[in-house]
């Protein structure tokens, strides 16, 4: 039997990834997070940012469990605590594959949150699975590099005949994702504003803990520059369907991240979904987005300048590109990767 550790029933690009890929699979029993969310179709047998395992040793002993699959974010468990899990588990003759979905976490403040804690760990681990080529090369630095694989991030099927977007009015710009500082939203309405030829802005962003002042600032943007007939930010958290259909509405969808250690977006792969032309900044977590158009930078200004440059031919490449590599990585053919390497 397989345990996939992961988050579960909660609003975080993790527990929907593993949900994707977990409904593609077989014989697999989720080990989730405790105390946080719906936990239906799940063990709750962990704590964030915890070293207690005994749940997940007792789930692992009790269920006669020989594989585990772990999906990791540092702001889930550091870097010293996911080291303690994989020598534990290496002690009991678990095979371990492990999902980083971030590499470059090295904290200044706290040293047991940098991945340099957790080398001797990793090599233990049957897999590494990794998204981009630039986490191999992290990973590569630390000298771990025969158990590594890139597997890329999964994309969400296109919109359905039935899905109902949200209503859109003329030529529109959007965005999707957590409103989160790191991910340019303010950027991206200011340079909204000093753009000529666009209907509307749609923000899909959805809030969570933590983001009640940006909600804020947002808001007082918005009535200070008086773009309430032009600029609509939706915190709903929609289901995928209706956000990805709505998407699907656009003419342009842009990310305009300022910075993240993060791998992968998930964020922008509901974009990619949509099949419509993206710009994102120029860093490294959408080096894998092939077919997207990298903006010269991220500030306002650079936000203006490279949405202006763009034409018709552009937006037309970028389309075709964004499809192709839409119904190149579905879920079911990313869960065929993984489930091989599993057998």
């Amino acid at each position: 039997m397989i345990a996939w550790i992961t988050t579960w029933g909660i609003r975080c690009g993790i527990a929907t990834y593993s949900k994707f890929l977990v409904e593609q699979m077989e014989d697999i029993v989720v080990l989730c997070q405790s105390g946080e969310g719906d936990v239906e179709g799940a063990i709750p047998c962990w704590q964030r940012d915890s070293n207690f395992f005994g749940g997940i040793i007792a789930q692992v002993a009790a269920k006669g469990i020989d594989t585990v699959v772990i999906q990791h974010q540092p702001g889930l468990l550091r870097f010293s605590y996911l080291n303690e899990l994989l020598l534990k588990l290496a002690d009991m003759n678990v095979k371990v594959f492990i999902t980083m979905h971030n590499t470059r976490d090295r904290s200044i403040i706290f040293p047991s949150k940098r991945i340099e804690r957790v080398v001797e760990g990793l090599k233990t681990c049957s897999t590494i699975m990794v998204h981009t080529n630039n986490d191999v090369q992290s990973l590569k630095k630390l000298g771990i590099t025969e158990n590594v694989v890139m597997i890329p991030h999964g994309i969400y099927p296109p919109p359905t005949k039935d899905a109902k977007p949200l209503p859109v009015n003329g030529k529109v710009m959007g965005t999707f994702g957590f409103l989160l500082p790191h991910k340019g939203q303010l950027e991206l309405i200011q340079a909204f504003q000093r753009l000529p030829g666009w209907d509307e802005l749609l923000l899909l962003c959805a809030t969570r803990d933590g983001s009640g002042k940006m909600e804020s600032k947002i808001n007082s943007l918005i009535a200070k520059n008086n773009l309430q007939k032009r600029v609509r930010l939706v915190t709903e958290f929609l289901d995928d369907d209706v956000a990805i259909a709505t998407l699907a509405s656009c003419e342009l969808l842009v990310f305009p991240y300022q910075n993240t250690n993060e791998s992968a977006s998930g964020a922008v792969r509901m974009g990619v979904a949509a099949g419509v032309p993206i710009a994102v900044s120029p860093i490294p977590i959408f080096d894998d987005v092939n077919g997207s158009i990298k903006m010269r930078g991220k500030s306002v200004e650079d936000i203006v300048a490279s949405i202006s440059m763009l034409s018709q031919e552009n937006l037309d490449d970028s389309r075709n590109k964004i499809i192709k590599l839409r119904d190149s990585l579905q879920w079911s053919e990313i869960a065929r990767r993984i489930q091989e390497r599993l057998k």
